[in-house]
């Protein structure tokens, strides 16, 4: 008794698992085919999850409602209806055969009357045969019907290996792995059905059932995989593991409970023990989805460890196409395929290609690109976890983009910026020049003048250094960079001819590192500083006033510094803003500090130092010019 409860129970499991999971399937397959049409096989494949879904829903109620009344006019519906359904499985098997090899089958014509007779038959086989055995009519034909499905099934077979053999079809790799076992199964069928003809009993003809179910299940391996391995494996074997411990809890049960107190055989303390097994049961999912992936898939990453890896990859990119190419390189190692990344916001994208998945990302409602994944080489197909986690990784990938187009707008911004600033401060320049040459030459003429008579040499020496500062500016007037020793050159110039007018009053002084003589630098920048530290310093004390120039080398950097030993800047001096008096040392500064930031960018720094006595300022420039910026030829 007990073993026939046991029967009953894995009978009624087994009917169970395949009820549930073809009746999912075929919503789901169904759904999919209202959204796009299968790519091959038209409605046969969808007919054919329906009718496997409808064997299993009969079965299942047959062996729920037998036990209670196998008498009863739904019992006898049910088995009339499991005998039809069943009678369509051959036709449906060849259907499919045909329907893949249909293109390539000469005479057309042939195979479309064969199929249409082969359906006619067998439906009128099917029926005939449930009359017979729900007793509804007599035919006297029962012996003769009951060997109608094996030889539907023999039928099937020939015709479907026959239509294989005959096809001109050139499959690739997946499509002959389908095709061989195709024909595996179509043989087995075969072979199924003639040995069914001498009646072996039920155990054989049961065989011939899950022969079909094979077959289905091998063309939706092949044909619909994400189906397959998400539906069938996945949650198939999650759900077969939740009916087989519900059965041993129910075979094992009777005895724990007869050994509780009375008052415990309540159903609610069964159901308190078997929460432990519910609140389980994500973790079991999760254990078992992971070693699918692993050992079967061979998934390298999870998807939570996916997500992450693609994070790291990504985040460090700067410009569109070197986050295109790391995010092109990660994809294709997580899903171990081609990755085609395109940002673009018009045009449409692909279509999703068989066996592939494409991805759209979106930010603010707003297209901005898409993720296209290719067929594995190794034919190991994409499951719904993957379209999770492509779907995830284009949400992350879109916001990096989005802020990768923030950085890069920004710096174009402060690229025309810095653009601005340095036409301003060639602007200043050329001010500075005009500047230089009336006053300069003004305040030389009058020194001059004064020492003909006195020192006529002297006058001599300052005439010709007067003439090397004017030849300075007008030679370099057109190029805004100069070697370093040319504005040494220059700056001596014009300090001698500012000697011969204070005469012993000013004292000047250089220490210059000769290795920086070829170092390239915007040209009269260091004179300004020399001008202020005369004008507002060393011409500013009673006793001897100091001016001294010191060029060092610090690393990469070029350190230029001007002291001299006046009173120093004002307590609330500031860098004079354009407009305000052209005497103030803090117009110089500025217009220094301008242009060394417009050649230079960020790099550049101008310091000082002042007190009573001591004036320091200094400004520290990389030894080259940032790329891209100087917008003239370098010397």
């Amino acid at each position: 008794m007990l073993g026939y409860q046991f029967l009953y129970l894995a009978s009624l499991i087994t009917f169970t698992f395949g009820a549930l999971t073809f009746t999912v399937l075929t919503l789901f397959y169904w759904r999919k085919r209202r959204q796009r049409r299968a790519t091959t096989g038209g409605l046969v494949f969808p007919g054919f999850t329906l009718a496997c879904a409808s064997a299993f829903l009969i079965n299942l109620a047959l062996r729920v409602a037998t036990p209670v009344s196998a008498e009863s006019p739904w019992v006898t519906g049910l088995s009339l209806a499991s005998v039809l359904v069943t009678g369509l499985l051959p036709p449906l098997l060849f259907h499919l055969i045909y329907a893949e090899e249909r293109r390539d089958l000469p005479g057309l014509m042939i195979w479309r009357v064969l199929l249409a007779g082969f359906y006619a038959i067998g439906s009128m086989a099917a029926l005939a045969q449930g009359l017979e055995d729900t007793e509804l009519i007599s035919t006297g034909w029962g012996d003769q019907l009951n060997l109608a499905p094996a030889v539907m099934l023999g039928i099937a077979g020939v015709l479907g290996l026959l239509a294989q053999g005959l096809s001109r079809r050139t499959p690739d790799s997946g499509q002959r792995r389908h095709r061989s076992w195709s024909r595996v199964l179509l043989c087995l069928t075969l072979l199924c059905g003639v040995v069914n003809l001498a009646r072996p009993g039920p155990f054989v003809s049961l065989l011939a059932d899950y022969l079909v179910l094979g077959f289905f299940c091998v063309t939706l391996y092949y044909k619909e995989r994400l189906v397959f391995f998400d539906l069938l494996i996945k949650r198939g074997a999650f759900f077969a593991l939740v009916l087989i411990g519900l059965t041993l809890a129910f075979v094992l049960g009777p005895g724990v409970f007869d050994r509780l107190p009375a008052d415990w055989s309540r159903p609610w303390i069964g159901a308190l023990l078997l929460t432990p097994f519910f609140l389980l049961g994500p973790w079991i999912y999760e254990r078992l989805a992971k070693g699918i992936d692993r050992a079967w898939l061979r998934r390298r990453y999870s998807p939570e460890e996916a997500e992450r890896q693609f994070v790291r990859d990504v985040q460090a990119s700067l410009v569109e196409e070197d986050l295109r190419a790391r995010a092109s390189a990660s994809l294709c190692d997580i899903f171990q395929t081609q990755v085609e990344v395109c940002f673009t916001a018009s045009g449409a994208p692909p279509v999703e290609p068989d066996g592939g998945l494409l991805a759209r990302m979106e930010q603010h409602g707003q297209s901005l690109g898409w993720l296209l994944l290719s067929t594995r080489p190794n034919m190991i197909p994409f499951l719904s976890d993957d379209r999770r986690l492509l779907q995830s990784v284009a949400r992350t990938l879109g916001v990096v983009l989005e802020n990768v187009r923030f950085r890069e707008e920004q710096q174009r911004q402060e690229e025309r910026e810095q653009q601005l600033r340095l036409l301003a401060s060639r602007s200043e320049l050329k001010a500075l020049r005009a500047q230089i040459n009336p006053h300069f030459l003004f305040n030389a003429l009058n020194a001059i003048a004064g020492l003909i008579q006195d020192q006529p040499r002297l006058a001599d020496e300052t005439v010709e250094q007067l003439a090397n500062v004017f030849r300075y500016t007008l030679r370099k007037s057109e190029n805004e960079w100069v070697r370093l020793d040319e504005e040494v050159e220059f700056v001596t110039a014009y300090l001698r001819v500012e000697q011969a007018r204070f005469g012993e009053r000013l004292q000047v002084e250089f220490d210059v590192d000769p290795a920086a003589a070829a170092i390239p630098i915007p040209a009269m920048s260091i004179q300004p500083l020399i001008e202020n530290a005369i004008k507002h310093g060393a011409s500013a004390v009673d006793c001897r006033g100091l001016v001294k120039l010191r060029v060092a080398l610090d690393g990469d950097l070029l350190c230029v510094e001007v002291f001299d030993n006046g009173p120093g800047f004002p307590l609330s001096f500031v860098l004079a803003r354009p407009g305000n008096g052209q005497t103030a040392p803090g117009h110089g500064l500025r217009n220094i500090i301008e242009r060394l930031r417009g050649y230079y960018g960020k790099s550049a720094q101008l310091r000082w130092e002042s007190a009573a006595g001591h004036t320091r300022v200094y400004f520290r420039i990389p030894r080259q010019p940032v790329a891209g910026v100087t917008g003239s030829k370098l010397p």
